[in-house]
């Protein structure tokens, strides 16, 4: 019989490892917490509304790791099509277009006109670099090999937002320049899901609950167990559960709530508890009217904010004549961990969306601010890129497997906890072969 596999989280990366890993015959048990799947990703219904979890964006659409996941389970997503994807960035107090193609640049108001030929050399060079050249350097240093213009600088802020990391003097020009060259090969740089990312996580589970795999929400795992330094299984809800590997979801910042720090080295003990998230807040608004005709984002670099009105472009989202509004702040993760900091975030994040529409409040029926000390499990920046974040396969406890978005995956966000998870499975699928063939 083939070894069982546990999955400790229900999110993106635990519901991609347990869809690979039961399509391919293993059986598969996954726990969640919540009793919503979805981890950072779930999505509710509220008053005829489909609300994700704050906005999530798919990169690369149909050629991008979510799409790529349901492709190998045999399933496909159902993208939403946009008529304009014009995003536009709120800077020096007005909207203004975000250049696309390579024309735009040389018409782009984001700098005056003295300075576009600059920036168009600069992001031409930045298409030409070796990712892995650059992944621990900062985007900054790559900037300045090439220009000293303070307006291509604050441009270049707007290319780190893409992976979060808008602080130039931090963020890995390596991840910034993946991201370019990913965005250019595809057919949509940016795609949403119809219905959300519960299209997503309901394909998933549907691949799982098919394929005899077995999901237990509403059940909290309260530590994994370990024998002779190897797990054994995890007890959940008070009883033991038994399986031959285990795959760890949550961020890794969690890891020690599940497990004694003695089974792993110093170095790993001291890397996990201070991995730097990203941290922020959000505001859902279901709106009796639309306020906007929009279906780009609004990028805002000052303060640090990223707007939509996905219902504009997905009409299953709301009801009909209404509108869903969805608002994020970044907030840097020391601040966000001082006590008032995050609640303070939501008013600002208010004032910024009053300032851009002064009626917008007058429309709101109902809201739900959020705050998230770990919004993105990982900070893309210089020491925390894709090479130096922790191996899927632990190398103290081999049986213990890591996935989601602060394992060694490519990409940004949740893009990370799909593409570790396509690297987790045939990992997991050679221990478990192994293990079969030295009984």
């Amino acid at each position: 019989m083939r070894g069982n596999v546990i999955i400790i989280g229900g999110g993106f990366g635990g519901l991609s490892a347990g869809a690979l890993l039961s399509k391919s015959g293993i059986p598969v048990t996954l726990f969640e917490s919540d009793t919503v799947l979805g981890g950072r990703a779930k999505c509710i219904e509220k008053e005829g509304y489909i609300v994700d979890l704050g906005l999530h964006a798919n990169r690369f659409g149909d050629d991008g790791p979510a799409a790529r996941v349901l492709k190998m389970v045999g399933q496909a997503i159902t993208f939403a099509h946009k008529k304009d994807r014009t995003s536009y960035v709120y800077q020096d107090g007005k909207l203004i277009k975000r250049p696309n193609a390579i024309e735009d640049f040389l018409q782009t108001e984001l700098v005056p006109e003295e300075s576009r030929q600059a920036l168009l050399q600069t992001v031409f060079a930045m298409v030409a670099e070796d990712p892995a050249d650059w992944y621990e350097k900062a985007l900054l240093q790559f900037v300045e090999q090439h220009t000293q213009d303070e307006h291509v600088k604050r441009f270049f802020r707007l290319l780190g937002f893409t992976i979060i990391a808008p602080d130039i003097e931090t963020a890995s020009a390596g991840e910034v320049i993946s991201f370019i060259k990913n965005a250019q090969m595809a057919k949509e740089p940016l795609a949403e899901p119809v219905g959300g990312a519960k299209q997503i996580i309901d394909k998933l589970e549907s691949v799982i609950r098919s394929t005899g795999g077995e999901i237990k929400t509403g059940t909290r795992v309260e530590r994994i167990e370990l024998q002779d330094g190897k797990a054994i299984g995890v007890t959940a809800g008070g009883r033991l559960y038994t399986a031959s590997a285990i795959v760890f979801t949550p961020p890794i910042q969690h890891l020690f709530q599940f497990i004694k720090k003695d089974y792993f080295s110093p170095d790993f003990v001291s890397y996990a508890e201070n991995l730097e998230p990203t941290s922020g807040v959000s505001i859902d608004f279901g709106l009796r009217k639309p306020v906007a005709d929009m279906e780009g984002n609004i990028i805002c670099l000052d303060p640090v904010v990223l707007g939509s009105f996905p219902s504009n472009y997905d009409s299953t989202l709301a009801p009909a004549g209404k509108q869903l509004s969805t608002w994020l702040m970044v907030v840097p993760y020391a601040e966000a961990k001082k006590g008032p900091t995050l609640k303070n975030a939501l008013d600002s994040l208010r004032d910024f969306i009053r300032n851009l529409y002064p009626t917008f409040f007058d429309n709101v029926e109902w809201e739900r601010p959020l705050a998230y000390l770990i919004l993105d499990g990982v900070h893309l920046k210089v020491g925390q890129t894709r090479k130096d974040r922790h191996s899927i396969q632990s190398p103290h406890v081999r049986n213990l497997f890591f996935v989601g978005d602060t394992a060694q995956g490519d990409g940004c966000s949740g893009d990370i906890a799909f593409d570790s998870a396509t690297k987790a499975a045939p990992m997991i699928q050679d221990y478990l072969a192994t293990a079969r063939n030295q009984l």
